[in-house]
């Protein structure tokens, strides 16, 4: 089973819940998704990164809440640690990113997609976000199971959503915002697509306000943060 645990569930803007990060292990991996600002210390306190054979950081998209404390890790890891991060996104405007913020390329690794022989898979799905940049959910697979992760995303993909009702992608993790934009999935939206019966299964996050009872009330799933 591929168990997602949330370092945080929050929106940008919504910062009390902490950034919508998570991560799961598999192989003797670890995968983080995601890495925004309030993830490196997060991660500084409780894990011991050197006791995986391969850590890697899959990113959506590269918004502060998601990528903000990248850089942090990378330096850590590398003058620390001594170990190599492996970064992943389908594009490599984070190379850019990270070099602007003092990080040289032998610090990390960076790769559009995984490792061939990595325990699990991760499929990168488009979705809409932001005018400005290319934005990304994963349809992961390992551990006997696929899940679907959202990162920021204005809509359910049809292909996730069927995937889903027909029984092919176990889990949706999926931004659920309060109200209605167009670069968030409105509760509204969930709503519309995913019957009452089947909402379980979809786990609400990047919430950005006090909400999470509504959503429980029709049905779905709400992430709850390590503390």
């Amino acid at each position: 089973m591929l168990d997602l645990k949330f370092l945080g569930r929050g929106a940008a803007f919504y910062p009390v819940e902490g950034n919508t990060n998570a991560y799961f292990e598999a192989g003797g991996d670890l995968f983080f998704l995601d890495f925004g600002e309030s993830a490196f210390e997060k991660v500084y306190r409780r894990f011991d990164l050197t006791r995986y054979g391969r850590v890697y950081v899959l990113l959506t998209h590269l918004h502060a809440d998601h990528a903000g404390s990248l850089a942090s890790l990378m330096s850590y890891t590398h003058c620390v640690l001594k170990i190599q991060v492996t970064v992943v996104h389908p594009v490599d405007t984070v190379v850019r990113m990270l070099a602007l913020q003092g990080i040289a390329p032998d610090f990390y690794r960076y790769q559009p997609a995984l490792d061939e022989d990595c325990p699990v898979s991760a499929r990168p799905v488009e979705v809409p976000h932001a005018q400005d940049m290319r934005a990304f959910g994963y349809v992961i697979t390992g551990e006997g199971e696929t899940v679907y992760f959202s990162g920021d995303s204005a809509i359910l993909p049809d292909e996730v959503a069927q995937g889903y009702l027909e029984g092919k992608i176990a889990r949706l993790y999926h931004d659920t915002a309060s109200h209605e934009s167009a670069g968030h999935c409105c509760y509204r939206r969930l709503a519309e697509r995913i019957p009452p019966e089947k909402r379980a299964g979809v786990n609400c996050m990047h919430l950005d306000g006090d909400y999470a009872g509504m959503l429980r009330e029709m049905g779905f799933s709400v992430v709850e943060p390590e503390r």
